[in-house]
């Protein structure tokens, strides 16, 4: 900002600082558009213009500033105002903002507001708007208006978009509409439209049209069409309302009418079949309104031309205006001649809105002429340029800023009217800025302090007005507080003092006003209830002294009766104690008078109920103390007991000495509360603990329902053990869901100890349902009749079910062996049936056979000779010596490495029989009859090795 920028601001509107332009700016009144325009066009500051923009109504401006504004955020709040202006449903409001959207080309703002319900005229203007085939396609699908829907199907050129709306339009009509401006739509299209299509009526229509483009089934006769009544009536209906359109004078009922009838008309087509007559009737009706709807277009499209044009002519004289406007400097008088012999030559405005124009053109004509003014003046004050800076340097020595105030203000008026128009010398100018920055520090000390002060008004005031508020909306109001209160509101109204803006101060004094206008009438009405009040308690009054002089003689036989009746009355004289001045005292002397006589024929009595009431004291203060003693007690069921028994003998006591019946009563009654509340305390405690031991133990039932069918045996048994000691340390939860709870507990436990217990059998259950499997899938593949084909790949399924079967876990020999033997036939079936899939692999008998013979062979060529005398053959003294022997010879020179020579040699040999008893289960299959002789033979051969070396480790 440059120098002079900082010199010209004359008020806060056009000062230096923005909070302070801001402060002016929520100041405005909402009806100064000039001001506020000003704010939001030319505000160097980004908030100033965003606070502006959003306070600016006039779509014109909003429209202006989306165009030339640089700040994008700017743009975007004027843009959606105008957005939201133009979809309210009021017209006026909604008619610019829809203008400007189309002058600035937003054409998918204008979609936005086509879709949304409102005007009929502002959402066809936006449709007309829109160029983009996708727009209208969205509008025409999703638009809540019919007439806008069918508008944007009209004006659709675009194949692919007119399928879109067809198969996902939301509404009938335009669906409908859509279906027949398709240009020539093939069959399988209908057909797709007919399956895919959103809307019921499309799908009929879609149907409707395929029908003539299907293939004709030849058929031996044709059958006479039958026309039902029921469909006839209905179509003569549809006719009668289309007929009806045509003298309709409401073209948007007519579009609405126009659409839903021949979605009707469609629909019942779908569906039935209508008199040829009908139908010419019907379509001469239909393209009746069509044509009517055209020319209604037509007119509105040539409306349209000539609004255009007019906008155009005010757009020039427009330019006009804000040239005018812009005028400054010198030859601003030839310029301004210029201007308006060009306004004069333009052609002539209509009434409508030439009025606006006319007056902006001379508005404009007078602040050029003004600012001319202003120049001349400038120049004739240019003469006290020198002497202003150094009057402003004198003042600056002042202490008391305000003193000098008002002077450095008229100065600095001066110094702007010249600087504003005329070049100022630089020298003069650093001298007065430097004089401006220092009155403007304490300026601005002194705003914040007075800004202080009407803030700390404006708080004190609401508060004040609150508070009067609550007092007049009390329902106890009385008389004399309302008029204290209306006093007060008088008194706020008349000192509010100094308040940040002229908007505090409305607002305040409305919130005054309204309690003052709401105290009035209250006031009224109680003072007429007071006279009245006053005029009825004569009576009262007058009945109340009849009853105290007859009970004077009353006093003298029965004083108790008689005093009693006394008190009651003297209850009785105190709501009603208000008369009118005449009869007040008059009336009060004579109960007085009465009420002393009785009294007197009283003392007696009262003397001895004095007494009485003296004794009761006693009384109820032991019970008092008694009730203390007890207040204490954790003893709940028997001291509760005890207190409920004191207060009945409570209740058995008569009055005591006036004075002390509330002092005595409230001693009792606070240590009977004090006992009970602390009852109910205990209680609400051990509830408290009742929930959380319940949360603790349910959550503990929830681990173990879940723990129940694990079958990480262990670890779950661990954790449930844990658990039951974790219950038996939780305390104790309500009785009534305390057997509940255990009950669930001890369940989920003995269904995981009973799986635990059992837990082998279901292991081997589960091993064993693996190897059934296996056994299964070869089952499966025997053919369960002669002579079928073998399955593809027949070989590879066999190898991998046998693969399945190899790896199955182990299980016990007497559960195995009949598994063994369902495999073993499977195989045996499979080979014998399709011997040519298995030649030459591991399962083809033959090779099988010779595996076999092999193996035999090689186990009973490592069965060693059997030289000695066998151990069982041997007393045990014969047995003892010979073990003793060969531990004398093992001890020898070279017989300890002959023996675990020999020791290698025989665990050599042992893993080969391990390794061929493993090879003879992998065998192939092979025929009972040649298969058992073989495998007894190896059988045989494993037991006398495995014996012989038994009986060797026993040597």
């Amino acid at each position: 900002m440059g120098i002079l920028d900082k010199l010209r601001p004359q008020s806060k509107a056009t000062h230096a600082d923005p909070s302070v332009r801001l402060e002016a700016l929520h100041e405005l009144d909402p009806s100064d558009t000039a001001a506020l325009t000003s704010f939001a066009k030319d505000d160097g500051d980004v908030r100033v213009r965003r606070t502006a923009v959003g306070r600016v109504s006039d779509p014109a401006v909003l429209a202006d500033i989306v165009r030339n504004e640089a700040e994008p955020s700017i743009r975007d709040l004027a843009l959606g105002q105008l957005v939201e202006r133009a979809g309210k449903h009021d017209a006026t409001q909604a008619e610019p903002a829809v203008a400007a959207l189309v002058s600035l080309g937003r054409e998918r703002d204008l979609a936005q507001v086509a879709k949304a319900a409102g005007p009929e005229a502002l959402r066809r203007r936006a449709v007309e708007a829109l160029r983009d085939p996708k727009l209208l396609g969205s509008v025409a699908r999703h638009g809540a208006e019919s007439a806008a829907r069918l508008l944007a199907v009209s004006r659709l050129t675009d194949a692919q978009e007119l399928e879109g709306v067809v198969l996902r339009g939301d509404h009938a009509d335009a669906a409908v509409a859509a279906l027949d401006a398709l240009p020539s739509p093939s069959l399988e299209m209908l057909q797709s439209i007919a399956q895919k299509a959103r809307t019921k009526a499309a799908q009929k229509r879609a149907r409707a049209l395929a029908k003539p483009l299907e293939a004709p089934v030849p058929v031996e006769t044709t059958p006479a069409v039958t026309y039902k009544d029921a469909d006839q009536e209905q179509a003569r209906q549809i006719l009668a309302r289309m007929t009806s359109l045509g003298s309709d004078a409401d073209m948007a009922a007519v579009r609405e009418g126009y659409g839903a009838s021949r979605v009707a008309w469609v629909e019942l087509l779908a569906d039935a079949d209508v008199e040829p007559g009908v139908e010419q009737a019907f379509e001469a009706a239909s393209a009746a309104v069509r044509d009517r709807i055209a020319a209604e277009d037509t007119a509105r499209q040539e409306a349209e031309r000539v609004r255009l044009e007019r906008e155009q002519e005010q757009a020039e004289r427009a330019a006009v205006c804000a040239h005018v406007e812009t005028l400054n400097g010198d030859g601003i008088t030839d310029r301004l001649a210029e201007a308006r012999a060009t306004w004069e030559g333009m052609p002539p405005m209509p009434d409508s809105w030439s009025g606006e124009l006319s007056h902006r053109f001379n508005e404009a004509c007078r602040a050029a002429e003004k600012r001319h003014e202003r120049r001349l003046k400038a120049r004739e004050l240019a003469e006290r340029l020198p002497t202003i800076v150094p009057e402003m340097e004198a003042l600056t020595g002042t202490e008391d800023y305000a003193a000098v105030r008002n002077q450095w203000l008229a100065l600095r008026r001066q110094w702007q009217a010249i600087a504003r128009e005329l070049d100022v010398d630089p020298e003069l100018t650093a001298r007065y800025e430097a004089v401006a920055q220092s009155f403007e520090g304490r300026e601005q000390s002194l705003r914040d302090a007075k800004v202080g002060e009407q803030q700390a008004n404006l708080q004190r005031l609401q508060g004040l007005v609150a508070d009067l508020e609550s007092r007049a909306a009390a329902e106890t109001l009385t008389l004399k507080g309302a008029d204290a209160l209306m006093k007060d509101v008088k008194l706020a109204i008349g000192t509010m003092g100094p308040l940040p803006t002229k908007q505090d101060r409305d607002d305040v004094t409305v919130r005054l006003q309204a309690v003052r206008t709401s105290l009035a009438p209250r006031i009224q009405e109680m003072r007429e209830g007071e006279e009245w009040k006053r005029w009825s308690n004569v009576q009262v009054q007058e009945e109340l002294c009849a009853r105290m002089e007859a009970l004077i003689p009353i006093a003298d036989t029965d004083p108790e009766k008689a005093a009693t009746e006394m008190k009651q009355l003297q209850e009785r004289w105190k709501p009603v104690a208000a008369a009118p001045r005449s009869q007040a005292t008059v009336l009060w002397n004579r109960f007085k008078a009465a009420q002393d006589q009785v009294y007197e024929k009283c003392k007696d009595f009262f003397a001895q109920q004095s007494v009485e009431r003296a004794d009761n004291l006693k009384k109820k203060t032991t019970l008092a103390e008694r009730a203390e003693a007890l207040q204490d007690s954790s003893d709940w069921v028997k001291t509760a007991e005890s207190i409920k028994q004191l207060q009945a003998e409570w209740k058995t006591i008569g009055a005591v000495t006036r004075g002390n019946e509330r002092a005595i009563w409230e001693r009792f009654r606070a240590a009977c509360d004090r006992f009970f509340t602390r009852r109910q305390d205990d209680l609400k405690q051990r509830k408290h603990d009742w929930t959380e031991n319940l949360q603790k133990k349910e959550a503990l039932v929830a681990e173990a329902e879940q723990l129940a069918q694990s079958s990480e045996w262990e670890k779950a048994a661990a954790r449930i053990k844990q658990m039951q000691i974790e219950w038996k340390n939780i305390g104790p939860v309500k009785r009534s869901k305390s057997e509940a709870i255990w009950q669930r507990f001890r369940a989920a436990c003995d269904l995981f100890f009973e799986r635990f217990k059992n837990r082998d059998s279901a292991a081997l259950q589960g091993k064993v349902a693996d190897r059934e499997a296996a056994v299964g899938e070869l089952e499966a593949l025997v053919p369960a009749e002669d002579g079928a084909a073998p399955p593809a790949d027949l070989f590879a399924h066999v190898q991998a079910a046998r693969a399945r079967w190899v790896q199955g876990p182990e299980l016990p020999r007497h559960t195995l062996t009949p598994l063994a033997d369902r495999v073993n036939a499977a195989l045996l079936a499979l080979v014998s049936r399709w011997p040519e899939s298995f030649s030459g692999t591991d399962l083809d008998p033959a090779a099988t056979r010779e595996r076999m013979t092999k193996l035999i062979a090689k186990v009973e060529k490592l069965i060693p000779a059997e030289t000695a005398e066998p151990v069982k053959n041997l007393s045990p003294a014969e047995l003892l010596a010979r073990q003793w022997r060969e531990a004398l010879a093992a001890n020898t020179m070279g017989a300890g490495s002959a023996r675990q020579a020999e020791d290698a040699r025989q665990r050599a040999s042992e893993q080969e029989v391990r390794s061929a008893q493993s090879a003879w289960n992998r065998l192939g299959p092979l025929a009972d009859d040649e298969r058992k002789p073989l495998q007894e033979r190896f059988d045989r051969a494993v037991r006398k090795f495995f014996e012989i070396k038994r009986r060797s480790a026993a040597r």
